[in-house]
């Protein structure tokens, strides 16, 4: 069971990897264009929370590689941040648009997957693997 702890771990270091590099991506393109439109202020503190949630999926899933008890208190702040966004994030977004309805329920998806992992990290303690 570690070692799937541990693989889960690092699948969650490369993704919140990912996050802040499109948080960062977002930021400089906002700069490039900033120029030419002002940009809106939904958008920037969406960019916020993408880049607060990659580092709590980063801290999270190193936790877990680590095998943690820390592990248990990153999932559900990386939880509940997501959890935030997405209710938030309903009633900002153009949900009317073909793009924004698409990345919706990838970021749904992703957040049933980080559900079902933060689970499991929750029974992890019971079951010794964590620390």
């Amino acid at each position: 069971m570690e070692w799937a702890a541990r693989a889960i771990g690092i699948f969650y270091v490369l993704g919140g990897l990912m996050l802040l590099y499109q948080a960062w991506l977002n930021w400089r393109l906002q700069r490039a264009l900033s120029g030419l439109m002002p940009g809106a202020f939904n958008e920037q503190v969406g960019d916020g929370v993408i880049a607060l949630g990659g580092m709590l999926v980063l801290a999270s899933g190193a936790a877990l590689a680590a095998l943690s008890g820390w592990a248990v208190a990153a999932f559900l702040a990386g939880w509940t941040i997501q959890a935030l966004y997405l209710l938030s994030n309903d009633r900002v977004a153009r949900i009317a648009e073909p793009a924004a309805l698409t990345g919706r329920r990838r970021s749904v998806h992703a957040f049933a997957g980080y559900t079902a992992v933060t689970a499991l990290v929750l029974h992890l303690p019971m079951l010794g693997v964590l620390g």
